[in-house]
């Protein structure tokens, strides 16, 4: 273990600035909050992720699509994109990330919970390649999901510096137009019996037509975005000359409840479905979906 790590104050409280734009835009960039040794312990826990992927890790080439995302020898395909969920259940370093850093306090204070539940850990790496290679498409985060409330966030972690191009875009605001219906983000096919809910608006239209704000962020090791499970946001391809390593802790606050929604839906995966014993709207916290903050052996 990394000694320090444990119970370390948070090093910069978010700012009245940082918690009014978390609130209203959906998401913010807040500068250098990691320590040293919690970005030691992420890199180990990405690499290690990378290293050890599970059996839904998905490794996305040029010519990649769902149906072909987990054919024979998918593992060994040459990748351009990596992404993997649950390490924290394989991984002991993603773990003490998840249990130790500050993530868990930083998402609560932002979502104005008391409490912070972790969900789960998304791993993404990319390669450098060309712009319109290995995009994420526009997306939001919940609908993926089977969890509900009103306080449910990321903290987005970058390993490599990256710029606002490489990085990922935000449309402003977005958390508070409702939920769209899910896609892939390998060929952006819908996801199966969700066409209750309404298919995404044209956001490069509504960009090109200055009708709503995006911005993307350069980011350092050290710093963290923050941002809201509704808040709509994509990628393009790795422009930048060096890969591209980023993991996402994803927690629910006081309200969050365990939702089964129709269709098809990604989190939490097959391989760790049966461990949560959590029935439709059931509080999420649990074994699987424990709370991290405040943190349970904390002295008071």
């Amino acid at each position: 273990s990394d000694p320090g790590v444990h119970a370390a104050p948070l090093l910069m409280r978010p700012t009245s600035q940082e918690l009014a734009a978390y609130q209203e835009d959906g998401v913010v960039l807040l500068k250098g909050v990691l320590s040293p040794e919690e970005l030691g312990l992420a890199a180990r826990a990405v690499d290690s992720a990378v290293a050890q992927p599970g059996p839904f890790a998905e490794f996305i080439g040029t010519d990649t699509s769902w149906n072909s995302m987990f054919a024979e020898g998918a593992q060994q395909r040459e990748w351009l994109m990596f992404q993997d969920q649950f390490a924290s259940q394989r991984v002991p370093a993603m773990r003490q990330l998840v249990h130790s850093s500050r993530a868990g306090e930083l998402i609560a204070s932002l979502m104005g919970s008391r409490t912070a539940s972790f969900f789960y850990d998304h791993t993404i790496v990319k390669k450098p390649s060309s712009a319109d290679s290995a995009c994420i498409p526009w997306h939001q985060d919940l609908p993926h999901w089977n969890l509900e409330g009103t306080q449910i966030g990321s903290i987005w972690i970058p390993l490599d510096p990256m710029s606002g191009e490489a990085g990922v875009t935000w449309v402003l605001g977005s958390h508070k137009w409702g939920l769209f219906r899910p896609r892939h983000f390998v060929d952006a096919s819908p996801y199966r019996g969700t066409e209750y809910l309404p298919n995404m608006p044209d956001i490069d239209e509504l960009i090109a037509g200055h009708e709503v704000t995006a911005r993307s962020f350069a980011v350092e090791p050290g710093d963290v975005l923050a941002f809201n499970a509704r808040t709509v946001h994509g990628s393009k391809g790795n422009t930048d000359s060096g890969v591209g390593r980023r993991v996402a802790l994803r927690f629910g606050g006081d309200d969050a409840v365990y939702f089964e929604r129709p269709g098809e839906t990604a989190i939490p995966t097959d391989d760790v479905a049966h461990l949560h014993g959590r029935k439709h709207g059931d509080p999420m916290t649990c074994d699987l979906f424990p709370q991290v903050w405040p943190r349970r052996d904390a002295k008071l």
